[in-house]
């Protein structure tokens, strides 16, 4: 068959096995048929030629395959769009049909086909595998020649092209190291519906202000109701012809990444297929320097747009008219990232196209939440991490580490523990630029020497390490004590505390160019130390685009999170206290300490000064903190002393220590007394929101004392406290007040009692605190019995004493469920001191006694004897044992994790006849068909079928017998009764 001019046979394949396709190829052209091929195979940049050339003037492809062939993104674009523009494709395979096939995509495509096998080549035979491989795309020249081919639409290739980048760009670098990398699919997109209305006023408000108004709350808690929507849902909303939805976000929060992953999904045709094409535009890039003006009369269009963001070539005027045809054809959705850093600064000659993307009927706008003028019906936020997210990100961050240093993973766990009990640094961790930065801090810092971490310890070093990452960008080394560090870039962190102490005072994060200049001319600062505190990365301009400029001095600023604010006022206001300017420093705390929004200030600056040797500075602090104006009404006078202290770690050197806490005690028997159940509430959260007061020993001995003392109508409300509080290292005498009240009149003293050791946790198991517990276990009332159970649960291990277990066991049978459920978690719990052969015993005649009742939920009791089944193993004979791997060396269970199976495995284990009852309920309740064919049982699960032998005929016999019996039950409910028991069938 004649090829035409012009036109070749492409050879598709992966670069490993370039060796073998160069062969072909030069026999091919020694068999004058025309090649084409890409000398780097799938190792290219970009597969414009593949596509253009390649596929496009191709009669046929051959496809090399293996399994990298069926990895590779470029092959498989390569080989889909063949089939796309109906290119006859011949596969060839360079592996064993027996080792491999292809699967998933590579399958379908050619599935039918018929293969030429190169898998076994030699020098003496590849010249006759060829000479097949010809007669094959002859045939196939030939047989398309006389095909009455449907028209085909125009050639599509830019568009695949632009699939192939967001296929390639599938991995998320991290913004402290980019060596580092996720999978773009890890990337956790927590969205949330937002009520425009209450946004709307809150945007108004934030935009309205000035520089002395802006409302600190209104940047940190922009939104109102919100309803979490998963991401391919985002348009069902829609109620216009159009789709047109707003994404928000705060700095940091994932609005790129979440333009990336959902052009990625795209790309993959996992999300919205009714889309022929997604253009992700980074409105960041529409600037005068990627843009130039152009002639008069002449302006940009959305093609230009696409073909200067979307492909990594100028494209050709024939490409540019066949872009302009598919952009006026296809349905297409518009990615436009970063409203907000582009609105303010458009340039002149770009505002026609930018309005034109904007009006675009199908399109994602992203945006922090300022600045925004656009009115979209449908309004999404992206809320950040989840705690469930927050944990997933730190094992895996950590988990990357593990080559670099041995104790990564338990690194990270100690971190997760640093989180939970520090509620201020668990809050910004949701920011997921925010966790980044504090999992490289924790590990990259030797934290051996650090007994106790707090949020103040830990901006410091979070500055010291971004200040050490700047330094070695001037060449600098970065193996430089912390003060050096500090020496290096005292004009710059001089600035930053500046400006972060007067953005404070002003009552604004909104940094405008205003405050800025202001800020410069006090300090004498040149605009290369702004420059150069930009680079730093802590202050960020609304423009993310290069930094240095003197336009940036006319941009607003904001630091990348209000807490960076706070610690560098603080530092600030510290320095002041530390100078010649302290009367400054003074008046401003007279001024703002009552103040809630500058809480965090002074938290800051209690724990600097902590680490001062300037005592002055320290009794100053703390003496104007104590001194008038005073609060009159005391509440908040408490709260800050409070959390102040707690920052300082409580340490004995600190002035006015015992006050504090005798203001503290105070307001808590003050609030006991009169019963004033919202202080109370008041009184916990602000404890919870401290690390350490909570442990201290005054304050537990005091509510200990409460819980003997107060009046017996108080007790519960006091145990409802204690229960609240974050006790992390209980005193001995509170858990014995605690105990005590396990023996109260008042079941609802006892219940809360309970909870509160519960909460404790394993802190909690002592002798006495146990024994207790145990004794409530018999408890008349439910509740009682309840909260028992779960604080044994909580507990854990550490209670698994022979009388708890027993008792327990006795609770299987206990007629509230949640007791029930409650027992089976304690057992759970309580691992392998649970699992003996009397517990065992004891739980499967509990059970046994329950059998005739046990519906879905109880089930959760043979769920227990399973969960300890694996100690279980320990009991078995040495008979019982070779049985046992007889039948699992003669049948597979790989995949199957079924109540049922696992207990039908007891049963041959154990010979114990108890659990064939209870094997009968779970087959039930799991569905399952259980069949009997001569010495072989078989299960039937939902997608597949598990085959056992059975040589012990009467464990077969008991098996059919119990079978047999609870169908007679069934049958029991009809009139007729054919059935016969099986060993009368016998």
């Amino acid at each position: 068959a004649r090829i035409p001019q012009g036109k070749h046979v492409m050879l598709s394949y992966n670069s490993i096995n370039q060796d073998i396709v160069l062969k072909i190829a030069d026999i091919l052209k020694g068999e004058n048929m025309p090649v084409w091929f890409d000398s780097n195979g799938d190792m290219k940049t970009d597969i414009y030629e593949s596509l253009t050339n390649g596929v496009e003037n191709a009669v046929a492809v051959c496809c090399f395959l293996t399994s990298n062939y069926e990895q590779s993104l470029s092959c498989q674009s390569e080989l889909q769009y063949a089939q796309k523009r109906q290119k006859p494709i011949i596969p060839c395979m360079l592996t064993s049909a027996t080792a491999w096939k292809p699967s998933d995509w590579l399958e379908q495509i050619t599935r039918g086909l018929v293969f030429v096998d190169f898998h076994n080549v030699s020098e003496s035979n590849i010249d006759y595998k060829v000479i097949d491989l010809i007669n094959g795309i002859e045939e196939q020249i030939t047989a398309t020649s006389h095909q009455q081919i449907q028209p085909i639409e125009e050639p599509s290739y830019l568009l695949e092209l632009i699939k192939w980048h967001y296929k390639q760009n599938s991995r998320i670098e991290r913004l402290m190291n980019p060596a580092e990398s996720f999978p773009i699919e890890e990337s956790y997109i927590n969205l949330a519906i937002v009520d425009s209305k209450e946004q709307q006023a809150k945007e108004k408000n934030l935009h309205d202000a000035n520089q002395h108004e802006t409302i600190m709350e209104t940047f940190e808690d922009i939104y109102g109701v919100k309803t979490p929507i998963n991401v391919k849902d985002i348009f069902n909303t829609c109620k216009e012809f159009g789709k047109k939805v707003l994404v928000f976000g705060r700095a940091g929060i994932g609005k790129t990444t979440f333009c990336r992953y959902v052009s990625h999904l795209w790309a993959k045709s996992a999300l919205w297929p009714e889309y022929n094409l997604v253009a992700l535009i980074s409105l960041r890039s529409l600037t005068e320097n990627r843009y130039s003006p152009l002639s008069s009369g002449k302006s940009y269009s959305l093609v230009d747009i696409v073909a200067k963001e979307c492909f990594s070539h100028d494209l050709s005027e024939e490409d540019t008219s066949l872009l302009r045809e598919q952009l006026n054809k296809r349905t297409v959705l518009w990615l436009l990232d970063g409203y907000d850093e582009i609105v303010q600064n458009v340039p002149s000659h770009l505002q026609r196209v930018f309005e034109q993307l904007l009006n675009t009927p199908h399109h994602i706008v992203t945006s922090r939440p300022y600045f925004n003028t656009l009115s979209r019906s449908v309004r999404v936020e992206i809320v950040g991490f989840t705690d469930g997210n927050i944990s997933k990100y730190v094992e895996v961050f950590f988990n990357q580490l593990r080559d670099k240093f041995l104790n990564a993973l338990f690194e990270g766990q100690k971190m997760l523990k640093f989180l939970r009990l520090n509620p201020r640094i668990r809050g910004i961790a949701h920011i997921p630029v925010n966790l980044e930065l504090i999992c490289s801090i924790w590990s990259e810092t030797d934290w051996s020497e650090t007994t106790n971490l707090t949020m103040t310890t830990l901006y410091e070093n979070m500055t010291v390490w971004l200040c050490r990452r700047y330094v070695a960008r001037k060449s600098t080394s970065i193996q430089i004590s912390r003060m050096e560090v500090y020496e290096k870039c005292r004009p710059e962190l001089t600035f930053l505390e500046t400006l972060a102490f007067e953005g404070m005072t002003s009552n604004t994060i909104i940094l405008r160019k205003e405050l800025l200049q202001k800020v410069m001319h006090n300090i004498g600062c040149l605009s290369d130390i702004y420059s150069d505190a930009l680079h730093i990365g802590i202050l960020k301009s609304f423009d993310n685009g290069p930094t240095g400029s003197q336009i940036q001095l006319e941009k607003h600023h904001y630091f990348v999170h209000l807490s960076f604010q706070e610690f560098f006022a603080a530092w600030h206001l510290v320095r002041l206290l530390n100078s010649t300017t302290r009367n400054t420093a003074i008046q401003f705390i007279e001024n703002h300490k009552y103040e809630k929004r500058l809480q965090l200030v002074f938290i800051f600056a209690s724990g600097l000064l902590t680490q001062s040797e300037n005592t002055q500075s320290i009794h100053t602090f703390w003496d104007t903190i104590f001194g008038d104006p005073h609060d009159l009404v005391g509440i908040r006078h408490m709260q800050l002393v409070t959390v102040c202290l707690d920052e300082t770690q409580c340490d004995s050197a600190v002035p006015h220590r015992s006050q504090s806490i005798s203001l503290l005690l105070n307001w808590f028997r003050f609030a006991c007394n009169q019963n004033i159940f919202k202080l109370q509430e008041i009184i916990a959260r602000t404890i919870n929101s401290c690390s350490k007061i909570q442990n201290f020993p005054e304050i537990q001995i005091e509510l200990a004392c409460l819980l003997k003392t107060e009046a017996e109508q108080h007790k519960s409300h006091i145990a409802t406290f204690i229960r609240k509080l974050n006790i992390t290292d209980p005193h001995n005498q509170l858990l014995e007040s605690l105990s005590l009240q396990l023996e109260h009149n008042d079941a609802a003293v006892r219940t809360n009692a309970c909870g509160a050791l519960g909460e404790i946790g394993e802190k909690a198991s002592t002798s006495q605190v146990t024994d207790r517990l145990v004794g409530a276990l018999g408890d008349q009332h439910d509740q009682v019995r309840r909260s028992a159970y779960s604080a044994l649960e909580k507990i854990g291990e550490k209670a698994a004493t022979s009388q708890v277990i027993d008792r327990l066991v006795v609770a299987l049978g206990d007629q509230d469920y949640q007791v029930r459920q409650s027992a089976c978690s304690a057992l759970e719990k309580m691992c392998e001191k649970a699992a003996t052969s009397q517990v065992i015993d004891r739980l499967l005649v509990a059970l046994g006694d329950l059998v005739e009742g046990i519906r879905g939920t109880d089930l959760r009791s043979a769920s227990t004897l399973l969960k300890l089944w694996s100690y279980a193993l320990q009991w078995l004979s040495d008979s019982h044992a070779r049985e046992c791997d007889v039948m699992q060396k003669s049948n597979v269970y790989d995949g199957i994790d079924g109540m049922s199976l696992k207990i039908f495995q007891l049963v041959i284990y154990t010979h114990d006849w108890r659990w064939l009852s209870i094997l009968v309920e779970c087959c039930l309740m799991e569905e399952i068909a259980v069949m009997v064919i001569g010495d072989k049982v078989i299960m039937r699960f939902e997608w597949v079928a598990v085959e056992t032998r059975i040589r012990n005929l009467e464990l077969l016999s008991e098996l059919c017998k119990a079978f047999d019996d609870f169908g007679l039950k069934v049958l029991d409910c009809h009139q007729q009764n054919s059935r016969k028991p099986w060993r009368e069938r016998k």
